[in-house]
């Protein structure tokens, strides 16, 4: 069908001509710019792809050495172990790092270097990066190696945080904390602790027996500790335990 006015297929072969002109302007001014946007992308990708493999490798080569230098501490090798825990404790991946200065602080421990164990542990404790229940780890057993040299009052200012029941470390934390507060003259501010440790089932017998013992030594009623007048433990707590320290 032929169109009944020529100006207007004129005028429609002018408006697809622009039209085409539109496009082929947007295409060189957007169309360079696009392709450049997904060959940056695919680069990202592929980058990322390569640095997660390549982390992957590292953490695995690292795992094993960490694995082997523990094991060769364990049979007396120390003079091979302790170079590779300093390498993996600087600049370990994947975690490995903390981990190497907590076998370094075990290690220094066994030498006899308590302080230098404390230092370690006090490093991963304090570090933001490293997970929370690590850092908990290194802060009870920093507490527990200068807990004789430490004042009572920073004892109970370092475990506030753990010795509180339904806590992973309130067991330890909170007889460290009670035996803290003795040591500065507040028996009172240890009884409710000791209470709580006989109290919860999920500490170790020996704990909960420890506890019971001062607690009761303390004036704090066997009915309150839920205690059996025959069980060993309450007979056992007759006299006041001569120096509480914490558990080993």
């Amino acid at each position: 069908m032929t169109p009944s006015n020529p100006d207007d297929a004129f005028l429609r072969e002018v408006d697809e001509g622009v039209r085409r002109d539109q496009v082929a302007s947007l295409w060189q001014r957007y169309g360079i710019v696009s392709i450049v946007v997904v060959v940056v992308l695919l680069a990202a990708l592929a980058g990322w792809l390569w640095w997660r493999d390549q982390s992957a490798g590292k953490a695995g080569v690292a795992g094993e050495e960490f694995a082997r230098a523990v094991e060769q501490l364990d049979v007396g090798e120390g003079a091979r172990a302790r170079p590779v825990l300093d390498r993996l404790a600087t600049d370990g991946p994947a975690g490995y790092a903390p981990l190497a200065r907590m076998v370094q602080a075990s290690d220094a421990v066994a030498s006899g270097d308590t302080a230098r164990a404390v230092k370690l542990l006090d490093a991963v404790a304090a570090d933001s990066k490293v997970g929370q229940p690590l850092r908990d780890a290194a802060l009870i057993k920093s507490v527990r190696l200068g807990f004789d040299g430490l004042p009572p009052a920073t004892v109970v200012d370092r475990l506030k945080g753990l010795a509180v029941p339904g806590n992973p470390w309130f067991g330890i934390a909170a007889e460290m904390t009670a035996i803290a507060q003795l040591k500065a003259g507040k028996p009172d501010a240890a009884k409710p602790l000791l209470t709580a440790i006989v109290l919860d089932e999920s500490n170790s017998p020996s704990m909960r027996g420890r506890a019971a013992q001062l607690a009761l030594s303390l004036g704090v009623d066997q009915r309150t500790l839920k205690l059996d007048a025959a069980a060993p433990s309450a007979a056992s707590a007759s006299t006041p335990a001569a120096s509480p320290q914490p558990a080993p």
